[in-house]
């Protein structure tokens, strides 16, 4: 075959001679655990430009940037800058994901920080794995001391709120300016107003609202990137209800749904009329 016979795609496709065998070098097929692209196509493959294949596309940046030609796009399966590469470990006889670690924030975090530490993300990615670990709060408990998980840095709290119910939560630490409290649903997504308290202001609270007819579960989330927290100088969660515990059942609000697994924090300690005192789980 000559030379100008071939195409462009043939010419590359045909590799050297080997000097010392006289035979042509055939290539190799890739080993499992390359690097794969997070973008998984829903129909049939499309041209694209070559830099087009190599670009990450941030999940928080919404539509933008995007082709006229829809692909699904898989959740970020990668870590963010400041997130330790570390396998995926289980509380011993569960499924229920011990948080992994991420670097320790050593400067008051500011909106950029806030903005790269994506506990959303974090969440999704862990939840492919096993359940996420998450504290119930009965409903006579007012308030609790609590430190973050290390060193993960942040840790969910399950809350019990009645159809039409209003909950206020407030954090309290001597050093504020380095937390901020999130809360999501039962998916790991924000809903409406649970985005107010994502970055840290003074106070650090937030009032979430059940606007549905039946009782429900938010999952709050205190999260302390520079490990602030500790047995010693633990933070303080208060709860300021609508509604009266005493006369509201809501025992039929379970808390291991979804992506989440009930599982207790020891160091926490709760307070209210009936209920007091360390590694007590509320019931």
């Amino acid at each position: 075959m000559k030379a100008a016979a071939l195409s462009p795609i043939a010419l590359a496709l045909v590799l050297p001679l080997s000097a010392q065998e006289g035979r042509v070098v055939r290539p190799q097929t890739p080993k499992p655990g390359g690097s794969r692209s997070i973008e998984r196509f829903v129909d049939r493959p499309v041209d694209r430009a070559p830099d087009l294949d190599r670009r990450r596309i941030d999940p928080r940046a919404g539509i933008e940037g995007r082709t006229p030609r829809t692909r699904e796009v898989e959740p970020r399966t990668s870590p963010a800058p400041d997130r330790v590469r570390n396998p995926i470990v289980f509380h011993p006889g569960t499924r229920i994901v011990v948080p992994p670690a991420w670097d320790r924030c050593t400067t008051q975090p500011d909106h950029a920080y806030w903005g790269r530490r994506d506990i959303f993300a974090e969440i999704q990615w862990m939840s492919r794995s096993g359940s996420i670990p998450v504290t119930p709060v009965a409903g006579g408990v007012e308030s609790l001391v609590d430190s973050a998980q290390f060193p993960a840095g942040w840790r969910a709290y399950g809350v019990a709120i009645p159809a039409g119910g209003k909950v206020t939560v407030e954090l309290a630490h001597s050093n504020l300016g380095w937390f901020r409290l999130m809360a999501v649903r039962k998916d790991g997504t924000p809903g409406p107003g649970m985005l107010n308290a994502m970055v840290a202001v003074q106070p650090v609270a937030f009032t979430l609202t059940n606007p549905t007819s039946e009782a429900g579960a938010v999952y709050v989330i205190v999260d302390d990137p520079g490990w602030m927290s500790s047995k010693a100088n633990p933070y303080t969660l208060t709860f300021k209800r609508s509604w009266d515990p005493a006369t509201t059942d809501l025992s039929s609000v379970q808390m291991a749904v979804g992506i989440w697994g009930a599982s207790p924090s020891v160091s926490a300690e709760f307070r209210g009329p009936s209920l007091t005192g360390p590694a007590v789980y509320p019931h």
